[in-house]
């Protein structure tokens, strides 16, 4: 039976890898791949197969157990460390399935010496007020180091592309920690993307997520990146409106002209945000169609007035490249007042991925 995809994802792995060189050459350490969130909504076990045999590839990011079994269960050998921490009920799918967590409270350490592997990362709080110990914390810490190696120590940056002033503390301050620590961990990272160029030459690999998916992380951002992801939909019907016809629910588009209009098999459930509701586009062959009326559930309504031969079963590009055009993530989400990594994340499981490559 053939199958005929209503809307898919192409997840070009040689932009993939290309981003990853160019990051590496620009940090010169190796990286911690984050593919939490499905990668971003590009799809972990892709993602992760794709790079898993690069020398600078430390390992991979998950936020969360299920998401290291999962790639476990695919075949992923790599170290994965588990950013979301470790809970009591957890620890027999840690130990199953060879996950390492980032513990952040003493009831996590608590947790940990129950892991038939002793490995931890410890993460402190340098100015992200979410996750992690204090500075005060640190003699208390030292009582419990004899239970475990200490493969590594972490903290986050929330502000490396608006506050330099305070990512420059938070490097200083994670410095203080390790010294006052008197542990030898094999990991230090603090830096995300954004945070690549920043100096902080006692840590010793990154962790990585936006930017590989070919997301610039700041304006100023010194390298140039590709975007890894175009998805496609699926034309489902196409007709002739009258002046005067009103579009999709509520009636937010009343004709303005006699019009040609295309039913997109792409809505909101699929990843179109309800926002680009009348001033959003698609792309079909290279050209911008307007979206007209309100996104609905699982189609959206372009303006194909002025396109010549539209006909139900060709594809319009959602997101990413179609000849020499490109809707990038960033300017969907500057439309709609969010990031692009909402907008990434919110393409759903029907969405489905496919590994592309260069010709």
């Amino acid at each position: 039976m053939k199958i005929i995809y209503r809307s898919f994802a192409e997840i070009n792995v040689d932009f993939l890898k290309d981003n990853l060189q160019k990051i590496y050459k620009l940090s010169n350490k190796k990286i911690w791949a984050v593919v939490k969130a499905d990668a971003y909504g590009h799809g972990s076990v892709i993602v992760s197969k794709n790079i898993e045999n690069l020398d600078f590839i430390e390992g991979f990011c998950v936020a969360t157990p299920i998401e290291g079994k999962e790639l476990r269960e695919e075949g992923i050998n790599k170290k994965i460390l588990v950013l979301g921490g470790l809970f009591k009920e957890e620890v027999d799918i840690y130990n199953l399935y060879n996950l390492t967590p980032v513990v952040y409270d003493f009831t996590q350490i608590e947790n940990a010496k129950f892991l038939k592997n002793n490995n931890i990362h410890i993460k402190f709080d340098t100015g992200m007020g979410r996750l992690g110990f204090c500075k005060g914390d640190i003699e208390n810490i030292k009582k419990h180091l004899d239970y475990f190696n200490v493969e590594g120590v972490l903290s986050h940056f929330p502000s490396a592309d608006t506050n330099k002033e305070l990512t420059n503390n938070q490097i200083l301050m994670l410095k203080y920690i390790l010294d006052n620590l008197n542990i030898n961990p094999k990991y230090i990272h603090t830096q995300n993307s954004t945070g690549l160029v920043y100096k902080c030459d006692f840590c010793n690999t990154v962790r990585v997520g936006i930017a590989m998916y070919g997301e610039k992380p700041s304006e100023d951002f010194p390298i140039d990146l590709k975007q890894i992801m175009t998805v496609k939909a699926k034309i489902i019907s196409v007709k002739n409106i009258k002046k005067g016809s009103s579009i999709s629910y509520n009636g937010t588009f009343i004709a303005d002209r006699d019009m040609k209009i295309a039913v997109v098999a792409f809505g909101y459930a699929d990843g179109m945000p309800r926002l680009l509701s009348n001033k959003g586009y698609v792309l079909y062959k290279g050209k911008k169609a307007k979206i007209v009326g309100n996104v609905t559930m699982d189609m959206t309504i372009i303006d194909v007035t002025d396109f010549e031969d539209v006909k139900v079963g060709d594809y319009v590009t959602v997101f990413g490249y179609d000849n020499n055009e490109k809707i990038s993530f960033k300017e969907v989400a500057d439309m709609v007042g969010t990031i692009p990594y909402e907008i990434m994340c919110g393409i759903s499981k029907r969405v489905l991925r496919f590994e592309v490559k260069n010709a």
